[in-house]
């Protein structure tokens, strides 16, 4: 007698409901299955859990139809995203590293019970041992640290070693980024572990997110216009897909961070250091196959692949700094830079716009205005978090130093201000623990791809305080914006109201039903599939969020544009956070067309600012290993953080 086998869907599975057929994609590649598949998957999903035996799987199902789901079985084992496997799945092997062992070979449960078993040896200078220990310990990885001029974590046969020369021990210049550092090595160390093949190390100035190695303009990159024309600020809303490169562009890419040299200033205030950890520091630290590049130093804000084109200035009655990521180092930029920082504190947000125009060529428009909206909400919320006054502005400047900002603030040739935000230090001192909680919230947001790998997720999807927290932060905004919710599954809000698939309307005392049942999602989903393999699967999310505003009036001049960028992106900040607070993942997709959205709406001239993708996340074969822990055993940071560990 055969024995039986308990099927189990790999993590990292993504399909997509295309018209005449399944998109596919797994650690094998991109495959094309039959139209019937997606459907079947979906409804198959929670039982290839790895402990159900496939018996039992076909146990319910009509006996007429066994055959065929038998075969789909067949199929999605050839391409790689289903595993029979010969015993049941150990309860104890956590998701995450499941999925990462599964990327790399056979034999995964072995791989990760030995993982479990094994314990880290660690030999560290004494101000990398905190930040490796937490980095393992988020891994579920003991660790037995010992001193050493370098760094080498061993795990069984596997070794990481970084010698006592190696940059990475040199060049971090602070708590902030040691911890990105360590975290990337630990990352690196338990991968080997599972199986991947070993990869090259960076040095830490080049790690995604924090290198300073690059150029601070991107040669040849295209500069966006100074005054992008109607048509063009229409293509970019109306028909994104029409200003993305072909292929992949040639140009180099800058650095991450703007290199300045050594050259110090004044400490950070403390109570504008607590509003700047929730926007301008790396909080986690994510390394995978299927992460972009490989990994990401991830911040506060969602960014185009963490590319990260928003730089922060900070000017005073003294003179003006550049304030770089991670650490909040205040670097002097202009020679009237004083001692201290005066007592007006403005910041000052410009983009480099080479930063994503040498990726996503002329539409790196959108990315820019699009961030830019994000770090003025990001700031203007910590702010008000922490009983600051904050005034935020959105507004262009001309680029380079042809403007009283630019030359100010040494600005780059591909470099312009795109808003500020005057602060006032609050006179009783900042409201701490208000900190301390909105950065935990922060800390759980999540922006990148996993909301697509919501296979095998609860058929309820949770929406929290999410439709609450959009209506009110709709009171006051701009009445032309308006706001839809479309629910893909039904969904529960935080008052275990339920909200049954459809297109809501949201603003004002209650939501308006624009058009009930699936149709919305489907019409989503038909609309996206021209754009391939980056279309969302949006019956594996759980609702969309789209904010949109009449394209006349945001078309007008990239003036109007950046305004309503500005001001819909209050509301996508808020989407964002209230995923996390619902425990799901929230994503910003730039593929919705205009027809697509009438469509769906029912309302033509409109054009979409932010669609936000809503879902729950699922292991995809990354490990992301938070580095804010390490970070905060600072006596000056835990000072007014307290515990905020998720």
């Amino acid at each position: 007698m055969t024995p039986d086998a308990y099927p189990r869907l790999l993590g990292g599975v993504h399909a997509v409901a295309a018209p005449d057929s399944t998109l596919l994609t797994t650690r094998t590649g991109h495959h094309r299955g039959p139209a019937g598949l997606h459907p079947l998957l979906h409804r198959l999903a929670p039982l290839l859990d790895g402990r159900t035996a496939e018996s039992a799987v076909l146990a319910r199902v009509p006996e007429d139809r066994r055959p065929m789901v038998g075969r789909a079985l067949d199929y999605l084992e050839s391409r790689g995203a289903l595993r029979r496997e010969a015993v049941p799945r150990p309860a104890d092997v956590p998701g995450e590293l499941l999925a990462v062992a599964d990327q790399v070979g056979d034999e995964p449960y072995e791989r990760c019970a030995a993982l479990l078993a094994a314990e880290a040896v660690v030999g560290a200078p004494a101000d990398w041992s905190a930040p490796l220990d937490a980095a393992l310990r988020q891994l579920s990885v003991k660790a037995v640290l010992s001193p050493a001029s370098g760094v080498l974590v061993r795990i069984g046969g596997v070794e990481v070693a970084l010698e006592p020369g190696a940059d990475w021990l040199t060049e971090p210049v602070g708590e902030v980024e040691r911890a990105v550092a360590a975290a990337a090595v630990a990352a690196e160390a338990v991968a080997r572990f599972l199986g991947r093949p070993a990869r090259p190390v960076p040095g830490a100035r080049a790690l995604p997110g924090l290198d300073r190695r690059g150029p601070r303009t991107s040669a040849g990159a295209p500069l966006l216009e100074p005054w992008p024309p109607a048509e063009r600020l229409r293509a970019l809303l109306l028909d994104p897909a029409s200003l993305l490169p072909a292929g992949e562009p040639g140009w180099e890419r800058p650095a991450a961070v703007r290199p300045l040299g050594t050259a110090d200033g004044p400490r950070v205030p403390d109570w504008l250091r607590a509003l700047l950890w929730c926007v301008h520091v790396p909080l986690r630290w994510e390394s995978g196959d299927l992460a972009h590049a490989g990994g990401w130093a991830h911040r506060g804000p969602a960014s185009a692949r963490g590319f990260y084109p928003v730089e922060l200035y900070l000017v005073t009655d003294t003179g003006a700094w550049y304030v770089e990521p991670g650490d909040l180092r205040l670097v002097p930029v202009s020679p009237s830079a004083g001692a201290d920082p005066g007592s007006r504190f403005t910041l000052v947000l410009t983009v480099r716009e080479t930063k994503v125009s040498h990726r996503y060529d002329r539409y790196g428009t959108r990315l820019c205005l699009q961030e830019a909206g994000l770090v003025l909400a990001a700031l203007t919320d910590a702010a008000r978090r922490a009983g600051v006054t904050a005034a935020p502005v959105a507004e262009l400047g001309d680029r380079g130093r042809t403007s009283p900002w630019g030359e100010l603030l040494d600005l780059g040739p591909d470099e312009r201000p795109v808003g500020r935000v005057t602060l006032d230090p609050p006179p009783g001192g900042p409201d701490l623990p208000g900190v301390a909680r909105h950065l935990a919230l922060v800390r759980r947001r999540h922006s990148g791809h996993r909301v697509f790998n919501a296979l095998g997720a609860d058929l309820v999807g949770r929406l929290g305080t999410l439709p609450t927290e959009v209506a009110g932060v709709l009171d006051g905004l701009d009445d032309r914006l308006s706001t839809f919710l479309v629910v893909h599954r039904p969904c529960l809000d935080a008052s275990a109201g339920r909200w049954e698939p459809g297109c809501y309307r949201l603003g004002g005392p209650d939501p308006v039903p624009v058009r009930a049942g699936l149709e919305p999602t489907v019409r989503l989903q038909r609309g996206q599939d021209a754009m391939g393999w980056l279309a969302p699967d949006y019956l594996s999310a759980s609702a969309t969020v789209i904010v949109a505003a009449p394209a006349d009036a945001v078309t007008a001049d990239v003036r109007a544009l950046h305004a309503g960028t500005a001001a819909a992106a209050r509301i996508a900040h808020r989407v964002l956070l209230g995923a996390a607070a619902a425990d799901a993942v929230g994503r910003i997709h730039n593929s919705l067309r205009a027809d697509v959205l009438a469509a769906v709406t029912g309302e033509e001239g409109l054009a979409p600012l932010f669609q936000l993708i809503i879902g729950c996340p699922g292991p995809d074969g990354t490990i992301t290993v938070d580095v804010a822990e390490a970070a905060f055993m600072s006596t000056e940071i835990t000072a007014f953080t307290g515990d905020t560990r998720c």
